[in-house]
């Protein structure tokens, strides 16, 4: 689920059908117990945290497969893989179903907030629901997700809020006085999926001063969602932007909502701030290692991470081995705990499910994974504080203590607070280009 004012689906790639290709003619290439057995099969030699969630994945298929066979057509069969991969409940796993079929689909729109890892309905558009008689005047009874189509909040369960243009969901509810309800929840009329991914342009990377402490926002690391110039390389652009900070006495990082990427943009770019060489391996990758040596220019001052809630993935392991390096101290709320590098099962029908597949598996590293990484300063946006402030005046508020805490732990003025603010904003477009 997501912040947007939709339910969002990442990694979706909308492919236009071919004119002789039908979904009738997909049906006999392949066997919806194959497609279902490829993906299952893939996870079961491969996914690295069973044991950690507490899921016997024998049993899941026990469960599924059954009514994968009876599925009467692909958007069924997509569903009932969601159901299954929903018990993970990780941020790396997600389902994305064959393009023929996300080309009819559609989802409600809603405004959905996570708050504390948890979603909640802050806007039903055209379709609300009868509150409770106690919440029926209050404009701030945001209610908690806790099932969509009868599934379990997890991964994958946006595919089971999205589906045929015109068709509805049941959503679980959570009212604020602990009654719980289930309502119908209508799709979008008209075939309403997202974009593959949001592409940063050239805001996905965005640097300043204010007095003696620098500001640098990194969105991602991952260099197709950022316009990296004619070199096409994103460590470049990551080094000369840190080049013009080095003279400040300290630097606030702001990760807030990077999802990672590749290590071979952000690992460099950590060089320049690590004492000594680090070393991780990774699990079931035949022995390979991540090495981050020293580099010139070394970031002297000191270092302020800033992390939110979209956090994740290799956003989370720049935080956690500034970090553990004694580089940087962590600020922010608690981040998504995706640690590994990501695998993908690709089945006959051209569907994919990504999952977590190499762990970190280094003596003396203590893993990150569903826990997210350790903060030295929890400033966390709390459902109390939207119900008490909205949604928008939560978040503001809480984004003003978590710079003002950076301000503080670097020892600058609070007087640079809304300069620094004021700075971070010229990051953060209206719409990030898609």
């Amino acid at each position: 689920m997501s912040r947007c004012p939709r339910l969002v689906l990442a990694a979706v790639a909308l492919v236009a059908l071919a004119p002789d290709r039908s979904l009738a003619l997909a049906q006999e290439e392949f066997g919806f117990g194959e497609v279902f057995d490829q993906h299952w099969e893939r996870l079961r030699d491969d996914y690295a945290y069973f044991d950690l969630y507490g899921v016997d994945w024998e049993a899941e298929r026990a469960e599924h497969r059954p009514r994968a066979l009876a599925a009467e057509s692909p958007t069924e069969l997509a569903w009932e893989i969601a159901r299954m991969l929903t018990v993970l409940n990780d941020a790396h796993v997600a389902y994305v179903p064959p393009p023929e079929v996300l080309a009819s689909w559609a989802v409600p729109t809603l405004r959905i907030g996570m708050i504390g890892r948890r979603p909640y309905v802050l806007d039903w558009g055209d379709a609300p629901p009868e509150l409770p008689a106690a919440l029926a005047d209050d404009p701030r009874a945001y209610p908690e997700v806790t099932s969509v189509a009868g599934a379990r909040i997890g991964c994958a369960v946006e595919i089971l809020a999205a589906g045929p243009a015109g068709t509805s969901v049941e959503l679980g509810l959570r009212w604020p006085d602990g009654s719980e309800a289930t309502v119908e929840v209508p799709r979008a009329s008209t075939q309403t999926m997202p974009p593959k991914r949001k592409h940063y342009g050239e805001r996905w990377i965005h640097g300043g001063r204010v007095g003696s402490i620098g500001y640098l926002r990194v969105r991602t690391f991952d260099p197709s969602r950022g316009t990296l110039g004619q070199e096409g390389k994103m460590t470049p652009i990551l080094r000369e932007h840190l080049k013009r900070l080095k003279d400040t006495a300290g630097l606030v990082l702001d990760l807030r909502g990077n999802g990672g990427g590749l290590v071979a943009a952000s690992d460099p770019f950590l060089r320049h701030f690590v004492p000594k060489t680090l070393r991780y391996r990774w699990g079931n990758s035949d022995g390979r290692s991540r090495v981050i040596a020293p580099r010139s220019p070394r970031y002297r001052g000191d270092v302020v991470v800033l992390v939110d809630g979209g956090s994740a993935s290799g956003g989370e392991w720049a935080a956690r081995i500034l970090r553990d390096a004694g580089r940087a101290v962590v600020v922010g709320g608690r981040t998504q705990g995706a640690e590994a590098a990501v695998l993908d099962s690709v089945a006959a029908d051209g569907s994919k499910v990504h999952f977590s597949g190499w762990p970190m598996v280094e003596p003396g590293v203590t893993p990150f994974q569903r826990d997210g990484v350790e903060l030295d300063h929890d400033l966390p946006l709390t459902i109390e504080d939207v119900r008490e402030h909205g949604y928008d005046g939560a978040r503001e508020r809480v984004r003003r203590a978590r710079f003002a805490r950076a301000l503080e732990v670097l020892g600058a003025p609070a007087e640079d607070l809304d300069a620094l603010l004021a700075l971070a904003r010229e990051a953060e477009p209206e719409e990030p280009a898609r």
